[in-house]
């Protein structure tokens, strides 16, 4: 029998990580409600995404996401130790803290609000230019609120919602 395991990424679930044992060569049931996810695979993370989202911007997102994932479970001493270790809402949570901001990083770039340098106060060379910063502001703030809210969803800790969305605030730039 071959084992499975799965980190849920841009699910909606409250669980955190699945295992599945198929046997070999056999499909593993994919997750419903989710985006993408990154599973073990012979000691290797791997990742799935929707079939109707290839080749989106949607699609760019969660694969920034997802990479970040594979990377948390190489750094760890084993794609399945790393799957195993998300047993605690505060365990899923530094966990998605990172995935979440390299999925930011992608849309915000693809909104054209990359950062810029800071410009100090009474700086600034006119109105334009504070209200670009007013709509990538708000951009910023309204995506890492929905974030925050699947992190707390996925994680079982919707009581945290508001302390992960600081922690989102503080994390990506």
């Amino acid at each position: 029998m071959r084992s499975w395991m799965v980190i849920a990424g841009l699910g909606l679930s409250a669980t955190a990580s699945a295992q599945t044992t198929a046997p070999a060569g056999a499909p593993v049931a994919i997750p419903n409600g989710f985006l993408g996810y990154t599973f073990c695979r012979n000691g290797l993370p791997e990742t799935w995404i929707r079939a109707d989202i290839v080749g989106t911007p949607e699609a760019e997102e969660v694969l920034a996401h997802e990479a970040v994932h594979r990377a948390q479970a190489m750094a760890a001493p084993s794609c399945e130790a790393f799957i195993a270790g998300l047993k605690s809402a505060r365990r899923v949570i530094e966990t998605e803290i990172p995935a979440y901001c390299a999925q930011w990083a992608v849309v915000r770039d693809r909104a054209g609000n990359a950062p810029r340098p800071r410009v100090p106060a009474g700086a600034e060379s006119g109105s334009g230019t504070r209200e670009a910063g007013r709509r990538s502001s708000t951009l910023r703030d309204s995506t890492l609120r929905e974030y925050a809210l699947r992190i707390s969803a996925q994680s079982g800790a919707m009581e945290n919602r508001l302390d992960v969305f600081e922690r989102l605030r503080s994390a990506c730039p």
